[in-house]
């Protein structure tokens, strides 16, 4: 990537070099900035032990003497080069102290057996550090903990339990995990049918305290322990007062929270979270720290607090302890306080260096772009993506593999289409964070996705492609090569090898909703020479099972798969904006494959019936939506499709081009 310096950073890579050089000038020694992060801990470390302690207390923790407790704990699958499953398991924690310090020479342990308090395997367990200090003045100084370890030497679809363990006599409660099946292709007996969840732009629905961001008050006159950030700024509690769910008289004020513990319900044996994770940086465009002027946020700068990781880690525990979680990167998810911490060679600083050390994110991907990877569960191949790398809205990130992401996703959709794995991958998931198509009025549709994407996995017919960025939820109709091939509503059966490509946006796993397009107008314009008619005249409404709009369906809003005034970012007339990073420009456009859309909460789970080869096998996405107002449950089924190939029978002999 080009440096610009002295001049203006623009880019994440750019912004880190900056701190990095400026804290040289500074004579900032690692040991004095630690001294800082202990010493700006303070009533952060004792709201967050808090926190953690009761988590821990919770999952049935035994603290030892040192004062020191395990939470946060998440598992994450290990592929191989290929992305087959290895009969491994790793395991992340964090360790959590009322200084913000660990004692020297604390060792940690991660014991597997199979029943709880028969653990005959013992691995021992990395505790890495991670600490980052901005060169800006109230930049974000911090330092936080986590153990890691690998537990290996496992054998497949084998159920196993395991704890922590400490050297100071700390013993975490017991969890546990199954590991995933061997993959055999389908000559042996197909793996048992299974289940996976996938959601995004979580959020936590609680705030970390702390003393020093007090915002001008007395701290003595802060409410709470330490001191309390104000609602929205590092949380999700800034709900529109009219959320018939999340609102002041709605069915669920913490869908955050909620998300997780439904997903449980459904028995997956994976998660997949498209972007977004936590929101420590509630600004979203990768610009330097900045937590001096919360909760405004000064043009060129974000608000960053790394401990909004310490809520979120726990938040997920109930789920994540037992089921793998794995993660890609969204824009909310460019953090460039940590340099390159964990990442090999002369990679770009692209703002991942603290998922490093705080996930589990498998390396079989380009070497530069950590957040890009592969596995294979079951007759499912699923493929992380970084869509920072290709997006045209927000540009701080944009193009800093050097083209190595599309080469390598190329490569790995041949060997699952056309090479030695098409005999065993019968569907193929890709998930990422920025929609190459949606409608939402926020963001819409991102043109670097679809341009670079939609060619490709039309030509090697990817099944299903996983979405988030906008907070609501929407399904496409399929689509190959930028059209759409057949309407499929609620209940339909889909061929992709004949249909094309299903794409799924789920942006509506917590932050609050976004809308959808108003009625078309000088600031929400359809393209030119496009005049509205009928339907389209009105604003874009929603549209899933058991919907009723006020008055019947298109007489307040449009409930059609026809959006005449969506639009797609374009990189044309890309500059930096006012908020400071390089932006590209939206074009309007017709669209017309706008099947399913609800404006609040929801998650998808997905059942997968494999079969033997020449056998009919299945993969039914169920979407599932939280507190429907007025239904009375949990959770209510608002869209259901299945897709269907020949097991085994998915390698592509001839390559489809567009037109022919």
């Amino acid at each position: 990537m080009t440096k610009r310096f002295p001049d203006r950073p623009v880019t994440v890579d750019e912004f880190a070099e900056w701190n990095t050089r400026a804290l040289a000038r500074q004579s900032v020694s690692r040991r004095s900035m630690l001294k800082a992060a202990v010493a700006g801990a303070g009533g952060v470390a004792v709201a967050q032990f808090t926190l953690a302690n009761a988590a821990f207390a919770a999952g049935g923790g035994t603290a030892g003497s040192a004062g020191v407790v395990v939470s946060g704990r998440h598992l994450s699958f290990v592929p191989a080069s290929d992305g087959l499953l290895r009969p491994a398991m790793a395991v992340t924690a964090q360790l959590v102290s009322k200084t913000g310090t660990l004692p020297h020479h604390l060792r940690a342990w991660v014991e597997v057996g199979t029943a709880p308090g028969h653990y005959g395997d013992c691995h021992e367990a990395d505790i890495q550090h991670l600490y980052g200090q901005y060169a800006i003045p109230g930049g974000p100084v911090s330092s936080q903990f986590y153990v890691k370890a690998v537990l290996t030497g496992l054998r497949p679809s084998s159920f196993y339990h395991y704890r922590v363990r400490l050297s100071d006599g700390t013993v975490s409660g017991d969890a546990h995990f199954t590991t995933a099946p061997a993959t055999h292709g389908h000559d042996l007996r197909p793996p048992k049918p299974f289940t996976f969840t996938a959601f995004a732009d979580v959020g936590t629905n609680t705030a970390p305290t702390d003393p020093k961001w007090a915002w001008g008050q007395d701290p003595a006159s802060v409410t709470g322990a330490g001191g309390v950030w104000p609602a929205g700024v590092f949380d999700d509690n800034y709900y529109n007062a009219a959320d018939p769910v999340a609102g002041t008289n709605g069915t669920d004020r913490t869908p955050a929270v909620t998300q997780t513990s439904l997903m449980a319900t459904q028995n997956p044996v994976f998660t997949l979270l498209a972007g977004d994770i936590c929101y420590a940086d509630p600004d979203g465009s990768g610009l330097p720290a900045d937590d001096s002027a919360v909760p405004g946020t000064p043009p060129g700068k974000n608000r960053y607090n790394p401990y909004v990781w310490d809520v979120f880690l726990t938040q997920i525990e109930p789920q994540a302890a037992f089921t793998p979680w794995m993660f890609a990167t969204g824009n909310h998810d460019m953090e460039p306080l940590y340099g390159n911490t964990g990442f090999l060679g002369d990679s770009p600083n692209h703002g991942y260096g603290g998922h490093a050390k705080r996930l589990d994110m498998p390396d079989n991907g380009p070497h530069t772009c950590p957040s890009v990877y592969r596995f294979v569960y079951g007759n499912v191949g699923v493929l992380s993506v970084d869509a920072n790398d290709l997006s045209y809205e927000i540009q701080t990130n944009t193009g800093y593999s050097g083209g190595a992401q599309l080469r390598w996703l190329e490569d790995t959709l041949r060997e699952w289409r056309r090479g030695g794995l098409s005999d065993t991958v019968d569907f193929v998931v890709a998930f990422f964070h920025h929609c190459a198509y949606s409608t939402t009025n926020n963001h819409a549709s991102d043109g670097g996705l679809r341009d670079k994407l939609d060619p490709l996995f039309s030509k090697y017919q990817v099944d299903l492609v996983v979405q988030g960025h906008n907070h609501l939820l929407e399904r496409t109709d399929p689509i190959r090569y930028g059209r759409r091939t057949r309407p499929a509503p609620d209940g339909s059966t889909i061929r992709p090898a004949d249909d094309g490509v299903t794409y799924l946006c789920v942006g509506s796993g917590g932050r609050p909703r976004y809308p959808f397009r108003p009625a078309p107008s000088p600031t929400a314009p359809p393209p030119p020479g496009v005049t509205p008619t009928g339907p389209q005249l009105l604003p874009e409404g929603q549209r899933y099972r058991g919907y009723q709009p006020a008055g019947g369906a298109n007489t307040a809003e449009n409930n059609t798969e026809n959006v005449v005034n969506s639009y797609v970012w374009s990189k044309d007339g890309t500059a930096v904006n006012a908020s400071g990073y390089p932006q590209g420009t939206k074009v309007p456009e017709v669209i017309e494959w706008s099947q399913v859309r609800y404006d609040d909460y929801a998650f998808i789970a997905v059942d997968v019936v494999p079969g033997r080869r020449g056998h009919r096998t299945t993969f039914t996405v169920r979407t599932l939506a939280d507190a429907l107002p007025g239904s009375g449950e949990p959770y209510t089924e608002i869209d259901r499709i299945t897709f269907e190939r020949t097991a085994g029978r998915s390698r592509i002999r001839t390559i489809e081009r567009p037109g022919h």
